[in-house]
């Protein structure tokens, strides 16, 4: 770790991307940054937030690119996430598959519909929110004369040439760079560019009418034609048309799902729901995430209305390029229609839980069968130890009914007995006081009892079970490999990365460690801003509360240097030289 620290302060000051893989070199975060050692670094520090904690446990090697700014970084941190599909990054659920509009890459490239995008370099339009309206568009674009055939040419012409549905270049009937406007036309019309490209074509056929070159006059009208019906089909907006999108969501856990209403001149004209795996990010994170993998690959409206500002300014820089703006809801009306997104938003993650469920149920069984339980798993608890810098060391307990936390049985405990950094000795006092008092009281124990740890928790754990005389079934969860370990055999359990009942136990070990360390956080947050501050010289408690409000937090405090301490109302270049000098001598 003290040579990833080392690494982490040489990355350049630029602009880029950062890559985090694991032992086994696969990519478990892709991220961006403005100053990517400013922002890796911090990833070094102690973390408060679960995700980064569990993140840096499992991070092993990390990579780089520097991009010519943030805008580009952020480009390119959403083309990574679509190709690796990192497990902590918030990721939309490849599981609807809406059609695409696919021109292929070759010499006279084809029009078709696909279902995933790949890296061919092909051109891909949509999602459409059918795969009947995409068949249609198709249909009517190859009016324009591209090909749909996938004959290798050159070839006789086919029934599509004779009814005026392709240019046939499988006969020389046009030219590459023939063929290569036609592509541009379609291209262009699909990015929405309708009107542009409407005039230019009729310029274009008015100069060749001007000329007498009849033929290539009419071949033109034509195509001005079938777009003028297409544009019919996909109902083009028109002057002065307002389109925007509401952007409601809902969080639970690491589920999420969000809803997209398209919205033209204030009517809801249709809707789009998309689940999500939001790997215990916070709401702003994860409403960004979407807004950069949703827009990535479609074009923006004129207005993309969400429900909570974003703070990442480049999000709103490069949806400007794509001439949209980004806003939160400011009248009557749009706020009715992000009220109704939200809770269309919310009732989707239930339906999603609902099917959960039976995935719970599915694991649970998994799990009797991997572990030889003797019953089904129904009842789970868990348990963590945090103790960071071996202060305010606490533990937790969290319980989960049928694979759903049951939040009304969870626990904190102070540690009480142990001095120092003893994670074995913590763990025995934990287990020991969770079960002493639900023994004396005859309660029910659980199905099964989760140890976060290796061997070492593990025996320490069943200590303090059989002091209490009970018969529980116990195993631990090992993080460096995901192994389970178990009282009743030497070597641990292995189950297959994909198992449910490994995702099952990964998600309770990672909620016990949430639970822990918020408890932690709350009991050491007071006692570290207050000794921390009020040792430097100059800083009362006035000051102190300026500094926090504006900073948001010590640790931003601590990266800031003189120019940006000064900014705050009410501190003196003579008490940001103290803060700067304490912090860092």
């Amino acid at each position: 770790m003290t040579k990833k620290i080392e690494d982490a302060k040489k990355l350049p000051l630029s602009p880029g991307v950062y890559i985090m893989k694991d032992k086994e070199k696969k990519v478990i975060y892709v991220g961006k940054a403005n100053s990517l050692r400013n922002r890796v670094s911090q990833y070094f520090r102690e973390q408060e937030s679960p995700k980064n904690r569990v993140l840096m446990k499992n991070m092993d090697d990390l990579e780089y690119i520097i991009t010519g700014n943030e805008v580009e970084a952020l480009v390119l941190e959403s083309n990574l996430i679509k190709e690796h599909k990192p497990r902590y990054n918030v990721r939309m659920k490849d599981d609807k598959n809406y059609p695409l509009i696919r021109i292929t890459n070759e010499e006279f490239p084809r029009i078709c519909i696909a279902r995933r995008r790949q890296m061919d370099g092909a051109q891909y339009f949509g999602p459409y929110p059918g795969s009947k309206a995409v068949r249609e568009v198709i249909k009517m674009a190859s009016g324009l004369g591209i090909r749909r055939c996938r004959k290798k040419l050159p070839c006789p012409s086919c029934l599509n040439y004779h009814i005026k549905q392709c240019a046939a270049p499988c006969i020389g009937n046009v030219t590459k760079e023939e063929y290569r406007g036609i592509i541009n036309n379609v291209a262009a019309f699909l990015k929405g560019k309708h009107s542009q490209l409407l005039q230019s074509l009729k310029t274009e056929m008015n100069r060749f009418s001007d000329q007498q070159e009849y033929e290539k006059a009419g071949r033109i009208r034509d195509q001005i034609n079938a777009l003028l019906e297409l544009s019919e089909k996909q109902r083009v907006n028109l002057a002065g048309r307002k389109e925007q999108d509401i952007i409601g969501y809902a969080v639970k856990g690491t589920a999420g799902s969000v809803q997209v209403f398209h919205v033209s001149e204030g009517v809801l004209k249709r809707r789009e729901t998309f689940s999500l795996d939001t790997a215990g990010s916070d709401e702003k994170e994860i409403l960004a995430s979407f807004i950069k993998q949703y827009y990535q690959d479609i074009e923006p409206p004129v207005e993309i209305i969400v429900p909570a500002e974003l703070m990442d300014g480049s999000i709103s820089s490069w949806l400007l390029a794509k001439s949209s703006k980004i806003k939160i809801p400011s009248n009557k009306l749009e706020n009715g229609l992000m009220k109704l997104a939200m809770e269309n938003a919310g009732m989707l993650l239930k339906q999603d839980e609902l099917k959960g469920n039976n995935i719970a149920n599915e694991a649970m069984a998994d799990l009797k069968e991997a572990l030889l339980l003797p019953v089904l798993p129904s009842v789970i608890e868990a348990f963590d130890i945090s103790n960071i810098s071996g202060t305010n060391a606490t533990g937790s307990l969290v319980t989960f009914e049928n694979g759903i936390p049951d939040k009304k049985n969870y626990r904190h405990f102070r540690i009480k007995t142990v001095e120092g950094t003893d994670d074995y000795a913590m763990m025995e006092e934990v287990v020991g006081r969770a079960y002493s008092r639900r023994k004396e009281e005859g309660k029910r124990m659980p199905d099964l009892i989760l140890i976060d740890g290796g061997k070492g928790q593990l025996k320490a754990a069943m200590n303090a079970i059989y002091r209490l005389g009970l018969d529980l079934n116990v195993a631990a969860l090992a993080k460096e490999f995901e192994y389970i370990f178990l009282t009743s055999r030497e070597t641990p359990v292995i189950l297959q990365r994909d198992s449910k009942a490994l995702k099952l136990l990964q998600r309770i070990r990672d909620e016990a460690h949430r639970f822990a360390l918020g408890y932690h956080r709350k009991l050491r947050g007071k006692k570290f801003s207050e000794s921390e501050l009020d040792r430097i010289s100059g800083i009362g408690e006035k000051k102190k509360r300026l500094l926090l409000k504006h900073f948001g937090s010590l640790g931003k405090l601590k990266d800031a240097d003189v120019s940006e301490i000064v900014k705050v109302r009410g501190i003196t270049r003579k008490d940001a030289e103290n803060i700067r000098k304490y912090f860092f001598i």
